[in-house]
């Protein structure tokens, strides 16, 4: 008998520790940026971090960096098929397969500041069930955002008026980019980031569009030396996604874990960014390795805003989201509230 007791609570206890186990996930992050690279890297270090510290040991994150296991232009597709099972989805870069998520990155220039564009992305995916469904085709899940601060242009050579700008090389992607390059007399040069320090630094380039902390991580900075701040405003950057499969077959716990990060990464990134561009232009003042040229504000925005080209592409944005499904008084609703 004592036998026979022994043998079910043994029976007894494995069971339950297969079946903990049976709950245990360890879901794999995959970026193209290498670790520490930039606000985008060490912030996407931070969620991985923050989420094994909330799960406390029972579920984990791999980390996997730099592009080992998914590049720049494949991170929607990896997603999708479970190659990774989170990863930032840079929207501009795929502006027809995203049409309705990719309404930010038509209007540039444009008013709203970071944490104003962040907010809304989340209450647009929350009233409007557009925005999800279009990610949910592709398997994906939103966990959250990552809005671009407002952008300046780093060149290797000054530019303090319209005139200079005429002819330079600058790289560009997306849709609304190229337009607003254009208007300037610039020759947009569709490139992902990754590229740009080569680029810049063997002349292919003569500018890059970019925040000042990103041009430190990317090392722009290194070989061009004149930041040009012009009001192309803050515009809309990168969702971070998960597969949606795999979120639905998460258990409730680790469930309400990624429900979480998305307000709570959101204002861990909005906090790293408004601190690192703060420390970057400090820097650039005290020892003068980069010039800071305050463009004349009017003369950019009658340029870019009263340039047809320009208002096309912003009013091409309605017409691309109602044919992905989205109602036009929805879409109206969206620009309204992003314009105004």
């Amino acid at each position: 008998m004592m036998k026979s007791l022994k043998t079910l609570i043994g029976t007894l206890a494995v069971s339950l520790l297969c079946a903990g186990t049976a709950t245990a996930e360890r879901l794999k992050y995959g970026d193209y940026m290498p670790q520490g690279a930039n606000e985008y890297s060490r912030t996407a270090e931070w969620m991985g971090n923050e989420i094994n510290k909330r799960a406390a040991g029972k579920h984990s994150v791999t980390m996997l960096w730099g592009g080992t296991v998914v590049k720049v232009g494949e991170v929607p597709t990896a997603v999708e098929n479970k190659i990774i099972d989170i990863g930032p989805l840079v929207t501009p870069y795929f502006p027809d397969q995203f049409p309705i998520n990719n309404a930010i990155p038509f209007f540039w220039p444009q008013p709203k500041t970071q944490a104003e564009l962040g907010k809304l992305m989340l209450k647009w995916h929350g009233e409007h069930p557009e925005f999800a469904a279009e990610l949910a085709k592709y398997k994906l899940k939103l966990v959250s955002v990552r809005p671009l601060p407002s952008y300046g242009i780093i060149c290797t050579k000054p530019v303090r008026t319209l005139a200079d700008f005429k002819g330079l090389r600058i790289r560009s992607y997306g849709i609304a980019l190229p337009a607003m390059l254009e208007a300037l007399g610039a020759v947009p040069v569709s490139m992902a980031d990754v590229d740009g320090y080569e680029a810049l630094s063997n002349g292919i380039l003569d500018c890059s569009p970019g925040d000042p902390p990103l041009t430190v991580g990317w090392k722009w900075a290194d070989v061009a030396k004149y930041y040009i701040d012009v009001p192309m405003g803050a515009s809309w950057g990168h969702i971070l996604v998960m597969n949606i499969d795999k979120y639905n077959a998460l258990p409730e716990d680790l469930k309400k874990i990624i429900d979480d990060m998305k307000e709570d990464y959101l204002n861990e990134f909005l906090r790293v960014y408004a601190k690192s561009i703060e420390d970057t232009r400090a820097a650039w003042k005290a020892n003068g390795k980069v010039e800071v040229i305050a463009f004349p504000k009017d003369d950019f925005l009658k340029a870019t805003l009263e340039n047809a080209k320009v208002q096309s592409v912003r009013a091409s944005w309605i017409t691309r989201a109602t044919k992905a499904g989205m109602p036009e008084a929805t879409a109206k609703k969206v620009v309204d509230e992003l314009t105004k």
